[in-house]
């Protein structure tokens, strides 16, 4: 090809390795370990991708990337680090970066990465503008989002590539994940910070008080109103109007936040005058609005003007590698606050934590820990204490897991069972086999992943003797070796 490829990276074992690997499909491969160096190299010759390790000598890899849009020609810039935090996420979208990769990371990832970088800059010559670097995002309480599985660390981009975008972002998730503090990260990282952040729950007030509350009214505009109201809309200009719940809001309202939207001015309660407002709108449900529009619960005009941006938040149970560092992370967060004595997990809970399926979420574990650390004796939290003295979050568990299954088995079933055709005439369904087949290798394949491939070991979970397994896996042309983690890595530097 002979694309030009800039390697900025302080160890150099890594950086020979991905130099090589790089060579090898043709590229021309430079490489420095220095930040200073990078930004120079970059600056004296043309180069199509540059590969920037987080934290360098001189200038680190944000700052490299800060400088990068002064360039006629920038590349498009990958940045990598081993500190895969929310922060460095963010900031590293917001500033433009093509992609953040994790360490360790698979080089094959890497390989395929690094090419689809190199292509995107032969077929666009226009890369993204590189927006000035604003530091590390942090929200007035303090309280950030953690997770460094894949699952967050899609999030975090996520939120660095809409945060300074005008357009409507719409948080998804259950109960308990985070969306309102997504929201207000989007806002702290928004042109928008210097401005109000103004948060509303469509679900806590009633219909005919939720429109006087986000609109306001005029004095003597209804019963009861003895002085005017500016209302939340007019509370948040310039700032960030977040509406928690909207799937709850009442039909006859969405009418109204649709004008608003489209007109950016609305009469409120009463009023005879029309008033303009400057504000940007974040929501979040932890309902399917899809189907609610298709039912005619929600407006499928206003749910296309909310869905302009969609960043949906996983639920604990899809991150389980998360739960450990997270559990430790929210214990230390209260002993540094002072509202919990300094405690530890034992290994016995953390592994119990990691089984339950927190139907509440983040917000459930939090509140577990906190309770189990406020009664635990001694310095450790064991089992005991997380379930409490009657064993009523023991209970809870098998129950909640069963309808966890079978509520995520009726979402992705049940578009399958209204699409499916109808057999004619004498013709036979094959959509009961359909199903079962593929819930069959789908619960295989996540055994065997769990297992690393033993084969005895899966076949003991599924409850299966081993050669039932055998007869499975080859039914479903399934290779146990491919789960055996044989994936070259890098080191983690």
């Amino acid at each position: 090809m002979g694309s030009r490829v800039l390697i900025a990276e302080d160890d150099a074992s890594l950086r020979t390795v991905m130099g090589k690997v790089l060579s090898n499909h043709g590229l021309q491969v430079s490489q420095t370990g220095d930040g200073g160096n990078a930004i120079k190299m970059l600056r004296d010759d043309q180069y199509d991708v540059a590969i920037v390790d987080l934290k360098m000598p001189s200038l680190t890899g944000l700052e490299v990337l800060s400088q990068v849009s002064s360039l006629d020609d920038p590349p498009h810039v990958i940045i990598i680090t081993a500190q895969n935090t929310m922060s460095n996420a963010i900031q590293a979208m917001k500033g433009g970066a093509y992609e953040y990769l994790c360490k360790p990371f698979d080089i094959d990832l890497f390989e395929d990465l690094v090419m689809r970088a190199v292509r995107d800059r032969e077929r666009v010559n226009a890369p993204p503008t590189v927006l000035e670097d604003r530091g590390v995002a942090s929200s007035p309480d303090s309280r950030t989002l953690y997770g460094h599985s894949k699952a967050m660390q899609s999030v975090f981009k996520c939120i660095g590539r809409a945060a300074n975008s005008p357009h409507s972002v719409l948080v998804t998730g259950e109960s308990g994940t985070g969306k309102e503090l997504v929201a207000r990260i989007l806002h702290q990282e928004s042109r928008r910070s210097t401005g109000p952040f103004v948060a509303v729950n469509s679900a806590a007030i009633p219909g005919e008080l939720l429109e006087a509350d986000l609109f306001g009214h005029v004095k003597g505009a209804f019963t009861g109103a003895h002085a005017g109201s500016q209302g939340k809309f007019l509370a948040a200009s310039g700032g960030t109007l977040f509406l928690d719940e909207v799937g709850e809001m009442p039909l006859a309202l969405q009418a109204k936040l649709l004008r608003v939207l489209e007109q950016k001015s609305f009469y409120p309660l009463g009023a005879d005058k029309e008033v303009e407002v400057d504000v940007r709108i974040i929501t979040a449900t932890h309902r399917d609005l899809a189907e609610d529009v298709r039912a005619g619960a929600f407006r499928s005009d206003l749910f296309f003007r909310l869905n302009v941006l969609t960043i949906h938040l996983p639920a604990l149970r899809d991150r389980i590698d998360d739960i450990p560092p997270l559990a430790r992370w929210l214990l230390r967060k209260h002993i540094a606050s002072g509202s919990i004595t300094e405690r530890s997990l034992s290994d016995e809970a953390i592994d119990w934590l990691c089984h339950y399926t927190w139907p509440g979420n983040v917000r459930e574990l939090e509140n577990v820990l906190v309770r189990a650390a406020t009664y635990a004796q001694g310095p450790s939290i064991h089992v005991d204490d997380l379930v409490g003295p009657t064993g009523r979050l023991s209970m809870r568990r098998t129950g909640a897991q069963e309808e966890s299954f079978e509520a995520t088995l009726e979402k992705r079933l049940r578009p399958v069972v209204r699409t499916y055709p109808e057999p004619a005439g004498d013709e036979k369904s094959d959509l009961f086999a359909l199903v079962v087949g593929t819930s069959e290798r789908v619960i295989l394949e996540l055994v065997m992943k769990r297992m690393g491939g033993n084969q005895l070991r899966a076949a003991a979970l599924l409850g299966i003797n081993r050669n039932t397994l055998r007869r499975k896996l080859s039914a479903h042309s399934i290779e146990a070796d491919s789960f055996r983690g044989r994936n070259r890595s890098t080191t983690k530097s």
